[in-house]
């Protein structure tokens, strides 16, 4: 019936099968608060206690300073009357970067974005920018010490939001 070829090629296809279904419930396995690990898992991404200058790793990670945290739009007067977060006091680095985090996760489209933010992100001053890295991490920094992380916003207030930074973004270029 079966050729020792295929008996092969068979068995060789279970094996796949089950070890890729192993792989992935071993990846999707999750674990009870407050377990620990002796070695973090592969892919993990390290965490850091700002409090405690020894936690933060030694490679691969940018230290910005002065910031504490990330305000959400859970946090009490984060937001304006009109449910945003105020962009009026953010750095030309900070509209650079969070405009790259928004055409990133397609949230504006077209070239007048790309150039914007391209245009600001050429400027000597946006090169210097640590803000610049908070907002390609999705994060506004708006005047305060804790940055406003875009990403609790419902979908529409977050598109609102990139194409008022883009308008502003345009005014600073």
């Amino acid at each position: 019936m079966f050729g020792s070829r295929q008996l092969a090629l068979l068995a060789t296809c279970g094996l796949v099968l089950s070890s890729a279904g192993v792989a992935y419930a071993q990846t999707s396995q999750q674990l009870p608060a407050g377990t620990t690990l002796s070695a973090p898992p592969p892919g993990s991404i390290p965490v850091t206690n700002p409090a405690d200058a020894a936690s933060a790793p030694s490679q691969g990670a940018q230290m910005v300073h002065g910031v504490t945290g990330a305000a959400t739009s859970a946090t009490p007067g984060a937001l304006n009357e009109g449910g945003m977060p105020s962009i009026d006091s953010a750095s030309p680095g900070n509209v650079a970067g969070l405009l790259s985090y928004c055409i990133h996760k397609k949230y504006v489209y077209g070239t007048t974005p790309r150039s914007v933010a391209r245009g600001l992100a050429k400027r000597q001053d946006v090169k210097n920018d640590q803000a610049y890295s908070l907002g390609g991490q999705g994060l506004l920094q708006n005047g305060s010490s804790t940055p406003f992380d875009i990403s609790t916003l419902n979908k529409s207030q977050r598109v609102k939001l990139c194409s008022d930074l883009t308008k502003k973004g345009q005014t600073l270029n």
